[in-house]
């Protein structure tokens, strides 16, 4: 039976529940204490605790007597949802607003707009030309119509999500993007994805839009373990060799042929690196192409002019009511940034062969990757009031505060599992390895046997997350359908949000109905920020470690921590990562307090003690190895399930 512990009257006034869960007042007094102190705090609390109500909770106790705002970033719609869901539960007992902001894109409802482009960049520049000719009837009516006022009314008296938001406004023929925009100095909670705060182009237009400054805001991160790649990944870019031959031809066309020599100088450098993955010096390149070209300007001079005309190109195209790409502009983007970057040490240049092809040409794509988060982050976190940052899977705190760039004296508060260990069962499984050696038709028939021991003894749904998409098709050539004795869904690459939505809510239903499969990968939307409670996914199995594969890429990032945490470069750069997607998959089945699952380690490296610390403790703990007997699997799952 779940075990709750009751509030004292009046103790936590914006927490909206009669009752925590184990552990969770001590998240409450976690933020609240980090925000009265001006700090910073690490959050480690396994999923189920209720993280998102209680850093509300505890963040509204602190900043409403100090006047102060919160910034709440996830990564997924979901997430943001659910924050608006617990502030809606919150405002029913002390008054609080709130709003969920989507990219603009999402948000446009000018049917003009999106016929001629679903870019979140070209959507923003056809928005920007339209409003300022006067030609967008939904923005215009925002100043004109008075609904604007009343609606604005409507959404400050309570919580709202952006999708209602956007319903609302499209009804009343008002802009969704400039409600947002209104409302936003307005709100006690802005719920909005990493990109708004992380991506230095998008946070410098937003925070305009905050009418105040950032130094008054309160930052809470959900699933902060995501933070360091993403943060990379926003400071990185890439340019395929298609749009460059692209660029040549926009070139000829507009008689800009110092750009068309010096493009096709460049595709041809490229190629030349040949198939594989390659790390270069962008700055090396740029000036070999700029000189092949006879360009007698300085390349930074060029590029610069290059990306201003391409502007030209873009606007003209707005003008004619064209959609506004230039691939001129882009190449100057590109290069002035990676003329910009080389050199750095926290920047790495590689071209790589894709696995496109274009008119059976092979297309290479060109990088500028970022080694060190905190180019993006630590601007933002040395500017808020204070941070909290939450996730199931930030056991090694330390780790993470270094990467982002918090302070020395960041708080680490490591809660408790508040699962009771009756209800889950965590194995490993000797005799299975999913070394890249190891692996062959026998492993993966072997696995796959295993796999369906444990879906055949399992009362629901089950969930199997390989360590990549490689496992997964050895997997199914190795007839792991056949074996299985309920219908399976696979996660596939490339596949609209939409769809993968659909899949989703079907396989969750068919708990009802027998059970069903969930095949998918670990770090994929399946594994990450979904919770699956009750019999949604009684079991889970955790198919090779997710380390990623071997590249210049993975080997620089190694040694660029290295450089700066000497001896910690592995771990931090390889090892970590890799576990925490391992242990997000491996606690999916957790959700209410008195949810039973089983957790399967197929892959007897879990269980070494290198691989083992790097487990959350809750799992660590109660971690069982099983011999590598046929049936073992079976009869051990099956007596857990047992009434």
């Amino acid at each position: 039976m779940a075990w709750c512990v009751f509030l004292s009257s009046g103790s936590w006034k914006y927490f909206p529940y009669p009752s925590f869960k184990p552990n969770q007042e001590a998240l409450l007094k976690a933020a609240s204490e980090a925000i009265s102190s001006n700090s910073h705090v690490i959050i480690d609390g396994a999923s189920g605790l209720g993280k998102t109500v209680g850093a509300l909770a505890g963040a509204l106790q602190a900043c409403k007597e100090r006047e102060l705002k919160i910034l709440y970033a996830a990564r997924t719609y979901k997430e943001l949802d659910r924050v608006i869901e617990e502030l809606s539960a919150i405002s029913k007992k002390e008054k609080v607003s709130g709003i969920s902001i989507r990219g603009r894109t999402e948000m446009c409802v000018n049917d003009a707009v999106l016929r001629l482009s679903h870019d979140p960049r070209t959507v923003a520049e056809l928005c920007s030309d339209l409003t300022e000719s006067g030609k967008c009837p939904f923005h215009d009516n925002i100043e004109a119509d008075r609904m604007t006022r009343s609606l604005m009314d409507e959404f400050l008296d309570s919580p709202t999500s952006a999708f209602d938001l956007i319903l609302k406004c499209k009804a009343s023929e008002l802009c969704p993007y400039e409600m947002i925009k209104l409302l936003l100095p307005h709100v006690d909670v802005v719920a909005l994805s990493y990109a708004y705060i992380f991506n230095r182009d998008i946070r410098e237009t937003f925070m305009k839009k905050l009418k105040r400054s950032i130094s008054q805001y309160v930052l809470i991160l959900d699933e902060a373990h995501n933070l360091p790649e993403i943060a990379n990944e926003y400071e990185g870019d890439s340019i395929s060799s298609v749009s460059i031959s692209q660029c040549s031809a926009e070139a000829d066309t507009y008689g800009k042929a110092d750009v068309g020599r010096f493009a096709d100088s460049m595709f041809k450098i490229i190629r030349k690196q040949g198939g594989g993955e390659h790390v270069v010096n962008f700055r090396a390149i740029i000036e070999e192409a700029a000189k092949d070209a006879r360009i007698n300007e300085h390349p930074d001079v060029f590029l610069e002019e290059t990306h201003m005309f391409g502007e030209k190109i873009k606007f003209d195209l707005l003008a004619k009511g064209k959609i506004p790409r230039s691939y001129i502009h882009r190449l100057g983007e590109f290069f002035m940034r990676a003329y910009e970057t080389a050199g750095k040490k926290e920047f790495v240049h590689v071209i790589q062969q894709d696995d496109r092809r274009d008119g059976g040409e092979q297309v290479h794509l060109s990088e500028i990757v970022s080694l060190d988060p905190r180019s993006s982050t630590s601007e933002v976190l040395n500017s808020v009031v204070s941070s909290i940052s939450m996730s199931g899977t930030l056991e090694d705190m330390k780790s993470y505060g270094r990467t982002i760039g918090l302070p020395d004296n960041a708080k680490m508060v490591m809660l408790p599992s508040p699962f009771p260990e009756h209800n889950t069962l965590i194995l490993a499984c000797k005799g299975i390895s999913t070394l890249y050696e190891k692996r062959g038709a026998e492993s993966y028939r072997k696995m796959a046997s295993k796999l369906s021991e444990v879906v055949g003894v399992t009362p629901g749904n089950s969930g199997i997350f390989c360590a990549s998409y490689g496992i997964m098709d050895g997997l199914l050539g190795a007839g792991l359908q056949a074996l299985l004795s309920k219908p399976l869904y696979i996660e596939k690459q490339r596949v609209r949000s939409t769809d993968q939505d659909r899949l989703l809510d079907e396989f969750k239903s068919m708990h009802m109905k027998g059970g069903a499969v969930l095949l998918g990968v670990m770090g994929g939307r399946f594994s990450e920020g979904e919770d699956y409670p009750g019999n949604e996914m009684n079991s889970v199995v955790i198919v090779g470690v997710p380390y990623p594969k071997p590249s210049a890429k993975v080997n620089a990032q190694i040694g660029y921590y290295e450089s700066i945490y000497p001896g910690k470069g592995r771990e931090y750069g390889y090892v970590i990562p890799a576990m925490r997607k391992a242990s997000q998959a491996a606690g999916r089945p957790f959700r209410n307090l008195d949810d039973r699952g089983a957790i399967v380690f197929m892959d007897y490296r879990f269980a070494t003690a290198y691989l083992d610390r790097f487990l959350p403790s809750w799992i660590r703990e109660r971690l069982h190895e099983v011999e590598d007997i046929e049936g073992d699997l079976k009869r051990i799952i099956g007596e857990f399930y047992m009434p």
